[in-house]
């Protein structure tokens, strides 16, 4: 059995992979640059307990997600991120408990960071952080179940 947190992740990555303007340039907790662009990375955040919340059987979370963005820099960067965006709203916000109906509560937007430019003349790269906050629950005493 594994975390639920665990089963979140597989599932938003399973979202966003296949999307028209990334296709399957998606990956998950990449730590290297990104050298095919247009693409997306996956990472997970923090997992908080908010209180108030919980009761004797379950524990209710909020799992923060990051989806970044990354296109080839040029005049007009933001307008292919803006795209990315778009697909990943609509991929994610299509089905709010991502698959997972017995274990996702509701996604929630938590908004979008500035772009950037990171990089060389030579290879600069768009980048831009698409925030996601999944709230879940799970049973007490096993954070699989």
């Amino acid at each position: 059995m594994t975390h639920r947190a665990e089963d979140i992740m597989v599932a938003v990555l399973a979202k966003v992979t296949g999307l028209v303007v990334t296709g399957t340039n998606v990956s998950r907790g990449r730590s290297q640059p990104v050298e095919t662009v247009p693409a997306l990375t996956l990472e997970q955040g923090e997992d908080l307990i908010p209180d108030g919340i919980n009761n004797l059987a379950v524990v209710d979370r909020a799992l923060s997600i990051r989806v970044i963005a990354y296109v080839k820099s040029n005049a007009q960067f933001d307008t292919a991120l803006n795209l990315i965006r778009e697909e990943v709203y609509a991929a994610l916000m299509s089905d709010r408990t991502q698959g997972l109906p017995n274990i996702v509560l509701d996604t929630y937007p938590m908004g979008d960071d500035d772009p950037e430019l990171s990089g060389d003349a030579e290879k600069n790269i768009g980048r831009q952080v698409i925030n996601f906050e999944i709230h879940y629950r799970h049973s007490l005493t096993n954070a699989g179940a």
